[in-house]
């Protein structure tokens, strides 16, 4: 979550994730219900299809970010889109990563302890996704000064 005031200030660095506790006690009951509905809704709709159908379609189906489409449209509506297109950003490449641990994890599994392989996908995942995040934020910001 970002400050309002920052909107304003064009030397604020927009890319830089922040975590503020104390804007959890600004959150709505109703915000929390629409994340928990959609996301329900969707992994019901996930396991219908995995019933029916094969259990890798399935899969598929419940790795869907039930609740990214509902936060996103709650960071649209309470912030700026601008805000909701860093999160879904954000969300891509944190995915990216994930497939690169799970490759990792596919191809070790066998051959390491799970808790080594598992360890290991993990420090994958957060490097890759990082990384990603910072070319995006430095090429992005980069754009934004050829703007100005």
């Amino acid at each position: 979550m970002s400050d309002p005031a920052s909107r304003d200030d064009p030397r604020s660095n927009h890319f830089v994730p922040r975590f503020r506790p104390g804007r959890i006690r600004e959150a709505r009951f109703r915000d929390f219900a629409v994340r928990f509905t959609f996301g329900g809704t969707i992994s019901v709709v996930a396991a219908l299809i995995g019933a029916t159908f094969t259990e890798p379609i399935g899969g598929i189906f419940t790795a869907f970010p039930a609740i990214l489409v509902a936060s996103l449209t709650l960071i649209d509506k309470q912030e700026d889109r601008e805000h909701a297109s860093y999160d879904a950003v954000g969300a891509a490449l944190g995915a990216i990563g994930f497939v690169f641990c799970a490759a990792f994890v596919a191809g070790t599994l066998g051959r390491w302890s799970a808790a080594a392989s598992l360890g290991v996908g993990l420090l994958i995942w957060v490097v890759v996704s990082v990384g990603l995040y910072a070319l995006y934020a430095l090429v992005a910001s980069h754009g934004r000064d050829d703007e100005g």
